[in-house]
């Protein structure tokens, strides 16, 4: 029994050398190394610092969001998932939080996830980040911002390249997937995004993540956006609408969660406050995890 585990040992040695000098450079600190998650709080402090001197340098449509604040705080939670959207909208401009309660989709997003995790959990359990830091009303604002060759286009691509660092390194540290919401398509105004993630993810040895306890096929998972009920809506993915009809083949029995086209009605879903059929719905449909 001694040789398996001595080499699953070995194993975590490895990639906690290589996770260390992913982050950290090639200047480790002196004694102990970090933990995993006091290493997590100080890239969510150094993010935060970072869109700060963006909003005061560059420009004040750089958005921070406040609710990260908690997670850089010694001793306070630690989010079991990430849901990535584009880049902040009015409304979180107007209260420095990105997917604000106060917007139609931000009040979706928070009654879905409070009903799996509990009551006002959202922002103790949800890490929310933003493909670009920099505010515009529609994402379309955001790719005439980077036109040519200006200076705040080079800035919005260097945020872009530091969010997806972030992102990379949670997974690293914390082993928590990430849920893009928002079906971006293959243009160029995320590709600075794109590529950094995929770069600095590749750079940690493509680390796995679980999600209470099951271990998943990919840490990455995109799907439709809580904006006008399309996450329970079926769409050109067949993927997508095969995991949607095992969801509801499942559920056949709660009256009125299957809507005429075939979609999961979101006013009987969220309003039954059913925390096992909502976590149901996440693991089956969101993170494609269900069989």
């Amino acid at each position: 029994m001694a040789g398996p585990s001595n080499g699953s040992a070995a194993m975590d040695d490895v990639f906690e050398a290589r996770r260390l000098s992913v982050i950290l450079g090639d200047t480790l600190p002196a004694g102990a190394p970090p933990d995993a998650d006091s290493l997590f709080r100080t890239r969510v402090a150094e993010h935060g610092e970072r869109v700060r001197r963006l909003r005061g340098a560059e420009s004040p449509l750089f958005v921070e969001n406040n609710d990260l604040a908690a997670y850089a705080t010694p001793g306070g939670p630690l989010p079991e998932l990430i849901l990535v959207g584009d880049n902040p909208g009015r409304r979180e401009f107007e209260h420095s939080v990105y997917l604000c309660v106060k917007g139609r989709a931000g009040a979706m997003a928070h009654s879905f996830f409070d009903g799996v995790f509990g009551a006002r959990s959202f922002r103790t359990k949800v890490m929310v980040l933003n493909k670009s830091s920099f505010h515009t009303p529609r994402t379309v604002g955001l790719t005439e911002a980077m036109r040519g060759g200006s200076a705040i286009g080079d800035a919005i691509r260097r945020d872009q390249e530091e969010n997806a660092r972030l992102i990379a390194d949670s997974v690293a540290l914390l082993g928590i997937p990430v849920v893009t919401i928002g079906m971006e398509s293959g243009g160029t105004t995320f590709q600075s995004f794109r590529k950094a993630l995929e770069l600095r993810y590749r750079a940690f040895g493509n680390p796995p993540a679980t999600f209470q306890g099951a271990r998943l096929a990919s840490p990455f998972r995109k799907v439709p956006h809580f904006s006008l009920s399309k996450i329970f809506c079926r769409n050109a993915d067949p993927a997508w609408n095969a995991a949607l009809d095992r969801f509801l083949a499942r559920h056949a029995a709660v009256p009125g969660l299957r809507t005429d086209n075939g979609n999961v009605s979101s006013k009987v879903l969220l309003g039954l406050g059913d925390g096992a059929l909502l976590a149901d719905y996440l693991d089956t449909v969101i993170l494609g995890n269900g069989g």
